[in-house]
C-alpha cells in the first residue's frame, strides 16, 4: 500500500461549526466507508448556499435543529466545486447508516445527484479523500458503499451511484499502483 497524504480540506473552524453536544457516541472499528449525497430537494441548499463553506453550515443547522442530532452527521464533506470540509469528529460515531454507524466513516457530497453531475473536480478530490480514509484506517477500498448498497435508499443519487466501481477502482489505483513495464 502506497503512502497517502492527508488531502487538503477546509476544518471545522474553517468553515465555522458549531460546537457538537456532549451527547456523541465514540466509533467503533472503521470497517466500512459509505458515500451519501445531500439529496435535497430540488437541489435548494447549493442553490440557496453557493459557498461551500456556507453550504456546510446550513446541513449542520438542518441536523442539529430540526434532526436534533448531536452535530453534522457525516465525518466529511465534498462541496459543489470539490472542497473538503471535515465534518463531525471521525472518533464519534455518525449518524447516516442504520446498523453502520458504529463501523463507518460517512462522506456526503454536497448536492442532489439524482438531478445534478459528479463533476470530475469532485470526483478527483472525492478519490484522494478516500484514498487517504482507506490508508489510514486500513479499510480495503472494496468496503466503500454507496449509502443505498446497505439500506432501503436512492442516496447517493443516480450521478454517484453509477461511477461507484469507477471510483473503487481509482482509489486502488492510488493505493496500489501497477509497475510500469
Amino acid at each position: 500500500m502506497i503512502y497517502q497524504s492527508e488531502p487538503s480540506m477546509v476544518s471545522r473552524s474553517g468553515w465555522g461549526a458549531r460546537s457538537a453536544t456532549n451527547n456523541l457516541v465514540n466509533l467503533g472499528s472503521k470497517q466500512y466507508i459509505v458515500i451519501h449525497h445531500a439529496g435535497d430537494a430540488n437541489d435548494n441548499i447549493v442553490k440557496v448556499y453557493p459557498d461551500e463553506k456556507a453550504a456546510m453550515k446550513r446541513y449542520q443547522e438542518i441536523h442539529m435543529d430540526s434532526n436534533g442530532w448531536a452535530d453534522i452527521g457525516y465525518h466529511y464533506c465534498v462541496g459543489i466545486k470539490g472542497t473538503i470540509l471535515q465534518g463531525r469528529n471521525d472518533t464519534k460515531e455518525g449518524v447516516h447508516t442504520p446498523g453502520y454507524n458504529y463501523c463507518s466513516i460517512a462522506v456526503m457530497i454536497h448536492g442532489n445527484y439524482d438531478i445534478r453531475s459528479l463533476t470530475s473536480t469532485q470526483k478527483s478530490k472525492l478519490v484522494s479523500l478516500l484514498a487517504w480514509l482507506c490508508y489510514t484506517n486500513n479499510i480495503s477500498p472494496s468496503k466503500i458503499y454507496g449509502h443505498g448498497d446497505l439500506a432501503s435508499s436512492s442516496c447517493p443519487g443516480s450521478s454517484v451511484k453509477s461511477q461507484l466501481s469507477s471510483i473503487r477502482g481509482l482509489v486502488m489505483n492510488k493505493l496500489y499502483p501497477q509497475p510500469e513495464n
